[in-house]
């Protein structure tokens, strides 16, 4: 009898330990970073502020430029958020852009004029496209309540971000498509500099 009674103690005492270990998993998961949210969000930021600094001083538009101007202020203040919530959390992000974002700023950074322009607001959309289905996600399903607070919070401006970049780029579109149509080549594609 006192076996049993041994073996029963000894059970239940297993299973308070696998409850108490499983409770503790859990509760450190509940909280715990979205590690690709992070190394994704730091880079892209970091991306469009170097983008945002290049298109201020290369850009020909004053519409680009005035763009450009809010994605280093906007991005910067991101990324320095972003930053401090990570240290906070011991999460250690990306030091720098990725090499597909760096190729990026060196293809871009190699134009000038309005084809700098218009390569540039192109970029623009479809880093924010891609930046707005980031934040959207996080801000949604993530078990991480801190990240999930810092996507909502800056989901609106990447939104913005993003209808901005459409317009520019859509007016440029618009702007070299009636260049073309009145006979004449639409600035910055002249192919007198092709050797």
């Amino acid at each position: 009898m006192m076996f049993i009674f041994r073996h029963k103690a000894s059970i239940a005492s297993v299973v308070v330990i696998v409850l108490v270990v499983a409770w503790a998993v859990y509760a450190s998961q509940e909280n715990a970073p979205d590690n690709k949210f992070w190394t994704e969000a730091a880079p892209s930021g970091m991306a469009e502020v170097a983008l945002g600094n290049l298109a201020m001083e290369k850009a020909q538009g004053d519409n680009v430029k005035q763009f450009a101007d809010h994605m280093v202020k906007d991005h910067s203040s991101a990324n320095d958020e972003l930053k401090s919530i990570a240290s906070s959390k011991n999460v250690t992000l990306p030091a720098d852009v990725s090499p597909k974002q760096k190729a990026t700023y060196d293809r871009i950074s190699r134009l000038s004029g309005t084809d700098f322009d218009r390569e540039y607001m192109k970029t623009m959309v479809k880093d924010h496209e891609a930046a707005v289905k980031l934040f959207d996600k996080e801000s949604k399903n993530t078990s991480d309540s801190d990240g999930m607070a810092f996507a909502a919070k800056t989901l609106p401006t990447l939104q913005s971000h993003l209808q901005s970049a459409r317009s520019i780029n859509d007016g440029m579109k618009q702007s070299s498509k009636t260049s073309k149509n009145n006979g004449s080549e639409a600035p910055g594609n002249s192919n007198s500099n092709m050797k």
